[in-house]
């Protein structure tokens, strides 16, 4: 078998059930050797291998777990691992919603497909319901150009030509692999299909007791090949079995098909989501068609792969990566560690990828301000309320935090997934030197998380960790608002708020795991003077994980009931007319609470000091120093 880096899989190939990666296996057209390394955190087991022009790492999800929660840590973990993979698939098997525009069968392949602002991906299970309708809560991310250009060009292909490859990949993986004959069609004569409002009679998984009489009528179909439907796909963390609810739902937001995992993936990795009907969501579920519908959503994916032009990885990027990879396996660096020979080849790389990040046309993704300090992780917490960013650590409103007292600790709990997603990136990750040798001002805040006050950095500095983690808020809006509906939190919240003229709210931050900083240092002016035994040994290193980064976005605090329209409390004016006439009538601190309402802006804070564009995995990212 074949063997290749990490580096050289682009795609990855995610599945909920062994019998759909089984499928997805059996398309392999080359089985390559396990990979050379994984992350420690990394628990996937992987087979990797190659389709048509592409190297793919399928991974399937732990035995008897299923939810997008269990979906977004298998592509976090997939990331740290393969950190060349740019989108997923996600096959397997899914729910069909018949109707009289869609003719969806059982076999049938649904695919993901962007509509206006929807990526084709709705979790419907995560929003709330305003009379009786789905409010959906945020934008799942849309996946990448080129491949929704394959995706349009494959279904021309199949409209021009009235065929599509999925029936022959099938017939070919059954041939190939006698021991598969599960994965053959059942036939169209155990295709039932029952009014939404009938429910399923007795306790077997067959329809041998249902009424016949309730079936719908639909006419035969000419062609005898599974038919390849585009649209919206609904995922959630519960199974739709309900034949009224599906249609309902499905209503709602033209869902063509219900899953359960995809809506974990999409704000991890760009994600096309392609599953074979083997239901149709209904209380008349059975099994017996999930191994073949497994086959044909894999069948798909190999056409599909097969039509998407391969984009080589950088030779630049693969260095870097399988660099680091030798580097976590070889000896650790220590304190004072010379440079030597090695410095001229981390220089040479790292121009190059500063120069790779210049031609690259995708907006910064996350504004984040670097802290003037290294901070425990466990001393600041996502979704977190404070007053000023100088210390965000003090004087904070918090979801959860051990040095926190009950008052300051708000009534709500947050769900890795579901809530905030941890993703590993390559900042700081590999030996590669910060670029700090023409902006004097970088240099400066970075050195000030290491050293004490009294040193400074003199020429270069390179900033190494074992790790390099980012914490993010999913959908910090609607997080917010499910925040502000419970009344304890709000009562809280406004408390804060009332007592404050600005408030922040923490979106995301990075850490840095066991990070050592390596440079030359010298005292500072003010400081060079000073007696040795006074002045101390600069921090070279810490312990642990650390965060030195955060995003926030403001809360706009607003009046209630305000005499001059808006009442937005911007200014000091408007701060100094709000004390007048609530706090000075005499009104106690719960009634001043009372008069403020509050919402978070929708795009991150910029306001600070300095600025930088810091080449990130994700895309550029824009980081400020605090002034």
């Amino acid at each position: 078998m074949a063997s290749f880096q990490n580096s050289e899989y682009g795609i990855g190939c995610i599945c909920a059930l062994p019998l759909e990666m089984a499928a997805l296996q059996a398309m392999l057209d080359e089985v390559h050797e396990k990979p050379a390394w994984q992350y420690s955190h990394d628990s996937n087991n992987y087979t990797l291998g190659k389709i048509g022009p592409h190297n793919v790492a399928i991974v399937c999800l732990p035995a008897g777990v299923y939810g997008t929660t269990s979906a977004t840590k298998i592509a976090t973990q997939m990331l740290s691992s393969f950190p060349s993979i740019k989108f997923a698939l996600m096959v397997g098997i899914g729910g069909g919603v018949p109707s009289t525009a869609n003719d969806i069968r059982l076999g049938d392949v649904v695919v993901s497909k962007p509509k206006g602002n929807s990526s084709g991906v709705i979790q419907y299970d995560y929003g709330k319901a305003v009379r009786g309708e789905l409010i959906s809560a945020g934008v799942l991310d849309k996946p990448p150009q080129h491949l929704l250009t394959a995706v349009a060009r494959l279904d021309a292909e199949h409209l021009t030509y009235g065929s599509n490859k999925v029936a022959e990949y099938v017939s070919d993986m059954l041939r190939r692999f006698p021991n598969m004959t599960r994965f053959a069609s059942p036939g169209s004569q155990n295709d039932h299909l029952y009014r939404a409002d009938y429910e399923h009679v007795g306790d077997g998984t067959t329809c041998d007791e249902c009424d016949k009489s309730h079936l719908v009528d639909r006419s035969a179909r000419n062609i005898d090949q599974p038919q390849i439907f585009y649209g919206t796909i609904g995922s959630g963390n519960q199974v739709i079995k309900d034949g009224v609810k599906r249609d309902k739902l499905a209503k709602q937001k033209e869902i063509l098909c219900f899953e359960m995992e995809a809506a974990g993936l999409m704000d991890i990795l760009p994600c096309l989501v392609i599953r074979g009907i083997c239901d149709y969501a209904d209380s008349h579920k059975n099994k017996i068609w999930q191994e073949y519908a497994a086959a044909t959503a894999a069948a798909y994916a190999k056409e599909l792969l097969y039509s998407l032009p391969n984009r080589p990885v950088s030779p630049c990027f693969s260095e870097l990566w399988e660099r680091e990879g030798s580097l976590r396996s070889g000896p650790s660096f220590k304190s004072g560690a010379s440079f030597g020979s090695e410095s001229t080849l981390v220089e040479n790389l790292n121009a190059q990828l500063q120069a790779q990040a210049q031609d690259s046309t995708t907006l910064p993704s996350r504004t984040f301000m670097i802290t003037s300090r290294l901070y425990p992780k466990e001393d600041i917490s996502l979704a977190s309320f404070i007053a000023d960013r100088r210390y965000p650590n003090q004087d904070a409103l918090v979801v959860t935090s051990a040095n926190s007292t009950p008052d300051k600790v708000l009534n709500i709990s947050l769900e890795e997934g579901r809530d905030y997603s941890i993703t590993s990136d390559k900042n700081f990750s590999q030996y590669v030197g910060t670029q700090t040798t023409k902006d004097s001002s970088l240099k400066k805040a970075m050195s000030k998380l290491f050293l004490k006050p009294m040193f400074q950095v003199d020429g270069e500095m390179q900033v190494f960790a074992e790790e390099s983690r980012v914490y993010t808020l999913r959908q910090p809006q609607a997080l917010f608002q499910r925040m502000y509906e419970d009344p304890d939190t709000r009562k809280r919240l406004q408390s804060f708020c009332s007592k404050s003229k600005k408030v922040h709210f923490i979106t995301g931050f990075r850490t840095l795991v066991n990070a050592r900083f390596m440079g030359k240092e010298k005292r500072a002016p003010q400081f060079s003077r000073l007696p040795p035994k006074l002045a101390g040994d600069p921090l070279y290193q810490t312990t642990g994980e650390r965060i030195y980064a955060i995003c926030y976005r403001k809360v706009n605090l607003r009046r209630l009931n305000s005499k001059d329209g808006d009442g937005i409390l911007n200014s000091e004016s408007d701060w100094k007319g709000f004390w007048e006439e609530v706090r000075g009538s005499g009104e106690p601190d719960e009634k001043v609470a009372e008069e403020i309402s509050a919402e978070i802006s929708s795009e991150d804070e910029t306001a600070g000091g300095d600025n930088w564009t810091y080449p990130a995995e994700g895309g550029n990212e824009v980081w400020i120093g605090l002034q």
